[in-house]
């Protein structure tokens, strides 16, 4: 999967352009605030419907003024493809596909596929298990659009039930309102489980030929979903759910939210036996979230039969000069957008790499 044009109008503070990228390696240079990363993010709404740094689509139009365009052009094992989004303030952003309206942003998934590695990224591992969670959400609604509408189910039974905890007057007005919400909770709930944990049983065995590829050896990566819910397939876990609902009714009622269930799930993650998301070095917390990135190309290529597009914004000074070999060489059919402050080494690039410089908003080509 690669693409080929970007056109933008007024999306932060970029100027109106189209850039024509290359099919390998494309890097854009320049000085901070200038608009290298609002230019990669723009490909990585086209592919999720929303920006990676905010959920307020306001923020993405260019200050003082009230409409933004992104246009993506793209090619697959499937033919040519065309994503545009218009934002508009006080309105519903608009997302065609190939010039036809989608309603909903489920329709979106999986026409365009993209991994982003920013430094925020690497939080992944050292923050909260809400992060961990996202990371593998995004992934699965790239891959499997069944997973995004379990999901939203999910989430929206999840919301009802926890505003009735919140506005019930006793236990026993609890326990005769929240049932039909604990059922579908359980039902999409056990979905959501299944999904996740095969989606980690497949990338902890790539994530650890990559973690021992990246230390020498020295170091091993374990990884494990990890939930409060019981069984072996999707009819278990929902039966399972369903009980562990219903028994904490009293105690969700005093806490007045959901206590139970996937949306506390996490992943655990360890080298050599040591929990990294606690006690990780700074340097295992970075090859950690690399390993998972290279793992996640391996995965999307498994699932649909080609490598997804490879975001790197500002990630490079995160990694020493040989996991940045690595990751910039990984393979000569991956397509990867990179955004640097600093100047890439020519022979770290290799011959098959674009440059773009991006000044006020506007990106130029330039000659390696």
């Amino acid at each position: 999967m690669k693409v080929t044009e970007i056109a933008v109008s007024n999306y932060r503070n970029l100027a109106r352009q189209t850039v024509t990228l290359g099919d390998q390696l494309n890097i854009f240079t320049g000085s901070n605030a200038q608009g290298k990363t609002n230019l990669v993010e723009s490909v990585y709404l086209c592919c999720i419907g929303k920006s990676p740094r905010t959920d307020k689509d306001r923020d993405l139009i260019r200050w003082q003024q009230d409409r933004a365009f992104v246009r993506v052009k793209y090619n697959c094992r499937f033919g040519e493809g065309e994503i545009t989004v218009t934002l508009t303030a006080g309105a519903k952003k608009q997302i065609t596909v190939n010039s036809v309206p989608i309603s909903k942003i489920g329709e979106l998934m999986g026409y365009l596929n993209c991994i982003y590695f920013s430094p925020k990224e690497i939080e992944i591992i050292s923050r909260s298990p809400a992060e961990r969670r996202r990371f593998l959400d995004i992934d699965l609604c790239q891959t499997d659009k069944n997973y995004f509408y379990s999901l939203t189910r999910f989430n929206k039974a999840l919301a009802q039930r926890n505003n009735l905890l919140k506005q019930a007057k006793s236990v026993d007005g609890v326990k005769e309102t929240v049932f039909a919400w604990d059922k579908q909770i359980a039902e999409e709930g056990a979905k959501v489980i299944a999904k996740r944990r095969s989606f980690c049983d497949k990338l902890k065995l790539y994530a650890k030929q990559s973690h021992a590829t990246l230390t020498d050896g020295k170091e091993q990566l374990e990884m494990e979903y990890v939930t409060q819910i019981k069984g072996e397939n999707v009819t278990e876990i929902a039966e399972s759910y369903l009980t562990l609902l219903q028994s904490n009714v009293e105690k969700d009622f005093q806490l007045r939210h959901t206590s139970v269930g996937c949306q506390r799930d996490d992943i655990m993650l360890k080298i050599n036996g040591v929990d990294v998301r606690s006690f990780g070095s700074q340097g295992q917390l970075r090859t950690t979230a690399l390993s998972l990135k290279l793992a996640e190309l391996q995965i999307f290529k498994n699932i649909i039969g080609e490598y997804p597009v490879l975001i790197l914004d500002d990630v490079l000074s995160e990694l020493d000069v040989d996991r940045q070999q690595r990751l910039l060489n990984f393979d000569k059919d991956l397509q990867i957008l990179l955004t640097t402050a600093t100047e890439i080494n020519h022979d770290l690039a290799g011959s098959n790499c674009k440059f773009f410089t991006i000044t006020k908003g506007k990106c130029d080509l330039r000659h390696a």
